[in-house]
């Protein structure tokens, strides 16, 4: 595994140092913000050759940035023979049809059984040296049981002009929740057809496996539309204008409607006792990333996915639209 050093001469505006560094070594590094966190953190970065340990850090224009001692990526996951649904591929991209129960990369307790896993078992570790070497290709996330659309790189140039589009949020997804909602109550989803909940995310102070609101989150912005109302729930379209863990699931749950099936946020108790034990049986949030829009990074075409809904979920959605 080979090691590399950057010298940068930054010429921008003022800003944060994580965030300067990664726009500026797109081209030549495909790099995450979170792993520019680490390395500075780590104390690889130094401006005007002082180093630098804080993300946040203001960098001036005429500011000479070096990242040192980054190792470039090289994947050592275990291929995975798994039939994947893809929707398109090219030489530079997959686009994937995610199903439930399958994490994005490993993790605690899962090394293998992974959509990181299948997609170098379907392109081949020669071919997917790009990204961080546990994720390979990996620009985005859905969580392990959120169904839907992801887009995977293929090569360092691919990833870094995907993952500027996200962070730039030129990049149009959308998202199909069934929430909970009540005949009579007052929720914001049954009193506009259409809203959005702006409120920061972060850990959650007392159990760090769930997000939550909270004052030392991360900016954080969801729209919403109301495509179909029933007795006891509401099939909403949600747009994301940010891309934080959890987001759709902490932001429903704050305005009153938490997703169906979802068993860390919210409480569906009042659910009548059919649409309960359907939630349970579902076993997961009702949440399916339906569409992802952008633009193809070599061809500049612009690309738009969509994926219908998968069968237990239509199923599902189908009992409450029948439910009184």
């Amino acid at each position: 595994m080979s090691k590399s050093k950057y010298r940068i001469e930054y010429k921008g505006e003022l800003g944060r140092l994580d965030r300067v560094l990664v726009a500026e070594l797109a081209e030549s590094l495909a790099c995450s913000r979170s792993q520019v966190e680490r390395w500075i953190e780590q104390g690889r970065v130094t401006v005007d050759g002082q180093q630098v340990l804080k993300p946040a850090f203001k960098v001036e224009s005429a500011a000479i940035i070096e990242l040192s001692s980054v190792e470039e990526p090289t994947t050592t996951l275990q291929p995975l023979e798994l039939s994947l649904e893809i929707l398109f591929e090219d030489k530079h991209l997959l686009v994937i049809n995610k199903p439930h129960g399958l994490s994005m990369h490993p993790g605690a307790g899962n090394a293998t059984h992974t959509l990181a896993n299948a997609v170098v078992g379907h392109v081949g570790k020669v071919q997917l040296q790009v990204g961080e070497a546990n994720r390979p290709g990996i620009v985005h996330r859905l969580d392990k049981d959120t169904t839907g659309i992801v887009v995977v790189a293929k090569s360092t140039v691919v990833h870094a002009a995907l993952s500027k589009q996200f962070a730039e949020r030129s990049i149009d997804r959308r998202y199909w929740a069934l929430v909970f909602s009540t005949p009579r109550s007052v929720r914001a989803i049954q009193q506009q057809d259409q809203g959005e909940v702006q409120a920061p995310i972060g850990r959650h102070p007392t159990n760090r496996k769930i997000m939550a609101i909270t004052e030392q989150g991360r900016p954080s912005l969801t729209r919403w539309r109301v495509l179909e109302r029933f007795s006891h729930g509401t099939l909403l379209e949600c747009v994301l204008q940010s891309g934080r863990t959890h987001q759709i699931r902490v932001h429903m749950t704050s305005i009153g409607s938490p997703l169906i099936g979802d068993k860390s946020y919210g409480d569906l108790s009042n659910l009548p006792k059919g649409l309960k034990d359907a939630s349970t049986d579902f076993g997961r949030q009702a949440l399916h990333a339906a569409t992802l829009s952008f633009i193809h990074p070599i061809s500049s075409e612009q690309l738009t996915f969509s994926a219908p809904l998968p069968q237990d979920f239509k199923a599902l959605v189908e009992l409450f639209r029948t439910s009184h």
